[in-house]
């Protein structure tokens, strides 16, 4: 296993308390060691500052960056910046890697010259947990339809496609990202291994389907800008393939 490329992770907290040490930990033990990991906390309110540093050491960046509560896509972005990684991975603070995520999608990226690649995951929360298989392969059209991707499973290459950030918005900033990416990238290609562990909390936009319309729309009309009917034809075309994946996800 080569591993003599630097893995830049990037994690925002914001009140991460109850999760963040479990993130944290799955860092820590990875298989593959090197990593940088960029925390970038969001003027929290509780002690998840103090918990992270607790931790000793040396990849994991230190003091934490700190916003002043301007949402995930500002902290993530001032992360990227620092980020000193060939690759760079992303992992929500309420999520958690499998040991080997770092050393498998590393490898995957490698041996297939890929510059951006996600997996697939375990969804979870208190009742029950479920693997989801993901497509195989992601074009730009796809994205445009759903979100296919989900971030804590992500990694691209940074040395060949430069740094990309997100869109700064309150909701959608990953599915912008991943836009972002793949127009430098053409494609993103699965590795077809649960490597990844997201936990699903009751009140997320996808359990609100009026927040979900309303966030699809703007993201497509004042992001991407479309016209206000392009906007709503493609939150339709949305919202059919949301079902569809949903469905997928339930029975297979």
């Amino acid at each position: 296993m080569i591993n003599n490329i630097l893995v830049s992770i990037i994690v925002p907290n914001y009140n991460g308390a109850k999760y963040i040490e479990d993130c944290i930990n799955s860092v820590l033990n990875q298989t593959y060691t090197n990593w940088e990991l960029i925390i970038c906390d969001d003027n929290s309110s509780d002690n998840s500052v103090e918990l992270i540093n607790n931790y000793n050491d040396d990849r994991i960046i230190s003091p934490v960056i700190h916003n002043e509560n301007k949402g995930a896509a500002v902290a993530r972005n001032n992360a990227i910046r620092q980020a000193t990684g060939e690759f760079i991975a992303f992992l929500d603070n309420d999520d958690y890697w499998d040991p080997k995520k770092l050393e498998k999608q590393v490898e995957f990226m490698l041996d297939g010259s890929y510059t951006f690649t996600f997996t697939d995951y375990v969804q979870f929360n208190t009742k029950n947990k479920k693997n989801i298989r993901c497509k195989k392969v992601v074009s730009r059209n796809d994205l445009l339809k759903n979100n296919y991707i989900l971030t804590s499973t992500v990694i691209y290459n940074a040395k060949k496609l430069g740094k990309i950030y997100m869109a700064n918005i309150r909701k959608r900033q990953d599915w912008s990202l991943f836009i972002n990416i793949i127009e430098k990238s053409e494609f993103a290609y699965n590795l077809p291994l649960a490597l990844s562990f997201y936990r699903k909390h009751e009140d997320s936009i996808s359990s609100n389907k009026i927040d979900l319309l309303k966030y699809n729309f703007n993201f497509y009309n004042k992001v991407l800008g479309y016209s206000k009917l392009k906007s709503f034809l493609m939150m339709v075309r949305f919202l059919f393939h949301y079902f569809i994946k949903k469905i997928r996800e339930k029975f297979f």
